[in-house]
């Protein structure tokens, strides 16, 4: 009796111990005129039946088999010869890194999705520490400048190194042997809400940085209306003080002007003369009358120009030279005086001037110097301007002061709030990427995280 060649009774399965259902037994038959090397030619005829088959006999029962020590099951030469199924693929550092491994080695087909869910939290792992950095940016290196960085970038891996472990978690998690939907596991729900929180947090650093250019507009304005109010102040000032040393310069002329003595001025009369130049004009007045009076003859009956008249014509002659004597005298004494007078006018104003010029000169350079300073205000640098209102006018440029100035802007205009929740959309469906990716592992994937056999399906 011939026996099946790919199987004896009590022999190993290739995918396990066990025992089948034999075949029937064969016999080889063969025509007498095709004789086989080795067979011994049987007439047969055309008609003729087989001959009867005798029953094997049952075999002695024995003793049970001995259970051998499991082996790795699946191999090359067993299932497939020319495919490892177990060949690392490229993926495989990435995974080990991870150690989502946990179940010892992976077949090709867990390790292509486990490698690319590895891939996509290693890049989400770039995009938080990047989001993560700009935010503690914001916060250490505008409070402690260059020596804020190393905080930054620590606070930064640490949480994004938290995000990512979480995520680990989450594809190594055991869902096979749910009955709900991955979903709808209570504790998938836990994790939806947890990257949900962590998504929406982490996408506030992107935010600020996507209305970064208004942003830093709105601080740069802040900052130059407060440049703008130190000028202001500044100007102020100068001018004050302009207007107080003007004030001051006034007092000094008012004193002055108070202060100085009158020069003493001289009457211009001239009494003496008038007196004589009075009498002397009764005197010409008097001889004019007797003049007329004789050259008709009325004083002495003679009419005409006797010797009494010529007499009285010498005296007036008299008279009036000197009467005019006097008055170049009188003239003389008036021009002395006036003369006398304008010298002591002049002395005094002299004294007056030198005084005032004097306060020119204290007042006038402080003067001068305050309208440069007033001029040369807009051209100051940030540092001057600090050291000459004794103030700080810059804007702190901070997470709280964007934070706010991003509300702002959403109250202002709804667009920025629609492009807000965008990029917030955004972060909440890439942190949901690695949960989606687990709800799409195949069976093998699923078999292995639940600790079977992930290729148990094919035998």
């Amino acid at each position: 009796m011939a026996t099946s060649p790919f199987k004896q009774p009590g022999s190993e399965h290739p995918f396990g111990t066990e025992t089948h259902r034999e075949h029937p037994p064969l016999e080889v038959v063969h025509r007498a005129d095709t004789p086989m090397d080795g067979v011994p030619a049987v007439n047969v005829a055309a008609d003729a039946e087989p001959p009867p088959v005798a029953p094997e006999p049952e075999p002695p029962p024995s003793e049970p088999p001995v259970a051998e020590p499991p082996q790795r099951r699946h191999n090359r030469r067993q299932y497939a010869p020319y495919v490892d199924l177990y060949k690392p693929t490229w993926l495989n550092p990435l995974i080990k890194v991870m150690i989502l491994d946990e179940h010892g080695p992976m077949p090709r087909t867990v390790q292509a999705q486990v490698g690319f869910a590895s891939l996509l939290m290693g890049v989400q792992f770039c995009m938080d520490f990047l989001a993560w950095t700009l935010g503690f940016r914001w916060v250490f290196v505008n409070a402690l400048g260059p020596a804020g960085w190393i905080l930054t970038f620590l606070f930064a891996f640490l949480i994004s190194g938290i995000i990512i472990i979480f995520e680990r978690f989450v594809v190594t998690a055991d869902v096979e042997s749910r009955k709900t939907p991955i979903f709808l596991s209570p504790a998938i729900l836990m994790r939806v809400l947890v990257v949900i929180i962590f998504a929406t947090v982490t996408a506030i650093p992107v935010e600020l940085l996507v209305f970064n250019d208004v942003i830093q507009g709105r601080l740069n304005g802040e900052v130059q209306g407060n440049r703008e109010a130190a000028r202001q102040q500044l100007r102020g000032d100068f001018k004050k003080d302009l207007e107080d040393l003007e004030s001051e310069e006034g007092i000094s002329r008012k004193r002055l002007k108070d202060e100085a003595p009158e020069a003493k001025l001289a009457e211009v009369v001239t009494p003496k003369f008038d007196t004589q130049i009075k009498e002397l004009q009764a005197k010409i007045e008097a001889v004019a009358i007797d003049l007329r009076q004789e050259e008709k003859g009325w004083r002495s009956g003679a009419v005409g120009q006797g010797p009494q008249w010529w007499r009285l014509h010498d005296q007036k002659e008299a008279l009036e030279s000197q009467l005019e004597e006097v008055k170049n005298q009188r003239k003389a004494e008036l021009d002395r005086l006036t003369a006398a007078n304008r010298s002591a006018e002049s002395s005094g104003a002299d004294r007056h001037f030198a005084e005032l010029q004097k306060i020119s000169d204290r007042y006038e350079p402080r003067k001068r110097d305050l309208e440069k300073k007033r001029r040369d205000i807009d051209r100051m640098t940030d540092e001057e301007l600090k050291r000459a209102t004794k103030k700080e006018f810059a804007v702190v440029d901070g997470f709280a002061r964007r934070w706010k100035i991003m509300n702002d802007l959403e109250k202002e205009d709804p667009l920025y709030s629609v492009a807000k929740y965008a990029v917030r959309v955004l972060f909440v469906s890439f942190g949901l990427l690695v949960l989606t990716t687990k709800a799409l592992f195949n069976k093998p994937t699923k078999a292995y995280f639940a600790g079977r056999d992930p290729l148990e399906h094919l035998e």
